[in-house]
């Protein structure tokens, strides 16, 4: 086996096993809530710690799942004015919106490394957990799509170039 085969299979298993993380903390939360709802309604006892492990794994999805989501190209996107624009404004605009996605993961990787370290000896309130290892999941996820950006962009200039050499040519 080649080891561009090799590569290929560890990064399509990395995508499988990051939606299997995110359909588990799905599928965790859906029966942490439902344990919540009846023990509450039906049993009239609280259970304490459900509130937080689902709110918990619900910010594991969320973090998680917009990496997928952006792998697969299925965030909302509005493209009215996108549209309007000619082939080579369009791949230049998308450009332009790669690298202010950029930016503002930039943000949020250095929020979660300084919230990481303020909160790294506070515990949850209700089983013993950091509070760090939330904003390591943003951490982590800030950091996955800055790769996929910075393959996206690498992608664009490379298709840029190829346009542009192809014009060059031609004319």
């Amino acid at each position: 086996m080649k080891t561009a085969e090799r590569i290929t299979r560890a990064v399509d298993l990395f995508w499988k096993l990051l939606t299997g993380v995110v359909m588990s903390a799905f599928a965790l939360m859906l029966i942490i809530m439902m344990i919540q709802v009846v023990s509450r309604y039906t049993l009239g006892i609280a259970v304490p710690w459900t509130d937080e492990a689902s709110r918990y794994l619900f910010m594991t999805e969320i973090f998680l799942g917009s990496v997928l989501a952006l792998r697969y190209h299925e965030h909302i996107r509005i493209t009215v004015i996108t549209d309007l624009l000619s082939p080579r404004l369009r791949h230049i605009a998308a450009g332009v919106a790669d690298i202010v996605c950029m930016l503002v993961l930039l943000m949020l990787i250095f929020g979660a490394w300084s919230m990481m370290d303020r909160t790294a000896g506070i515990m949850a309130s209700t089983f013993n957990m950091s509070f760090s290892y939330i904003y390591l999941v943003q951490l982590l996820s800030a950091l996955l799509m800055m790769g996929l950006f910075i393959t996206d962009l690498y992608s664009r200039v490379v298709t840029a170039r190829q346009l542009i050499s192809t014009q060059c040519r031609s004319n």
